[in-house]
């Protein structure tokens, strides 16, 4: 009779598992999956783009994409925005993954080869996001803060060497063609630093009863 191979130190059953292609004489420790993280703050944009309307979704698309739409579909728009904001938060999340993988590239020895397989990816600078205002809705007409005048009231602020027009409407403000939500975003649009937008036209207090009952 034979003698038994259970005391084998390994050798015979590695030679057979070779000779099968499943054996990894140096094999690469697992990672663990990581779990996959939502950022809140896209949740709660993406939860907000899904309730708006056409017209408010068009003023988010300008803010997220940097152009106009003329589109008037609803569905299209959402699903436009909504990619396009996760496509956003990858971007931000990437130099934090390669800085994660070239730790573990690190860890095995494998840092040149790492190194060479990032140059032949795309440039992946962050995508910057749109201003939070953006995804503001509107507050009801009932709901309006006394500080600002009723819709059609011009507001002029002069700045640097000209006068700004701003048009106060039934959900925001015009500058020109474009539409703002809040003061704050003219502000910014004007300037280009962040301001409190009722500080910078003056209406950091209530516009009086008297006032509003004389200009409505």
């Amino acid at each position: 009779m034979a003698p038994s191979n259970d005391l084998d130190d390994g050798g015979g059953a590695a030679a057979n598992e070779i000779g099968r292609g499943t054996f990894d004489p140096c094999p690469m420790p697992t990672a663990p999956t990581p779990p996959i993280i939502v950022d809140p703050a896209l949740a709660a944009r993406v939860s907000r783009v899904e309730q708006m309307r056409p017209h408010e979704l068009r003023e988010v698309y300008r803010h997220t994409f940097g152009r106009d739409t003329a589109s008037g579909n609803r569905a299209w728009l959402v699903r436009a925005i909504t990619t396009r904001l996760r496509e956003i938060d990858r971007s931000h999340q990437m130099p934090v993954a390669l800085a994660v993988a070239r730790e573990l590239a690190k860890d095995f020895g494998c840092e040149a080869s790492f190194a060479s397989y990032l140059e032949t990816l795309p440039p992946c600078a962050p995508i910057p996001r749109p201003a939070e205002d953006a995804f503001e809705r509107p507050r009801a007409a009932e709901g309006r803060d006394r500080r600002i005048p009723p819709p059609g009231t011009v507001l002029v602020r002069h700045f640097g060497d000209r006068d700004y027009r701003v048009t106060v409407t039934e959900d925001g403000f015009m500058l020109g063609r474009h539409r703002y939500r809040s003061l704050s975003a003219v502000a910014k649009a004007i300037t280009g630093k962040h301001w409190n937008g009722y500080l910078f036209f003056g209406l950091d207090r209530a516009v009086p009863s008297s006032w509003l009952q004389g200009h409505q």
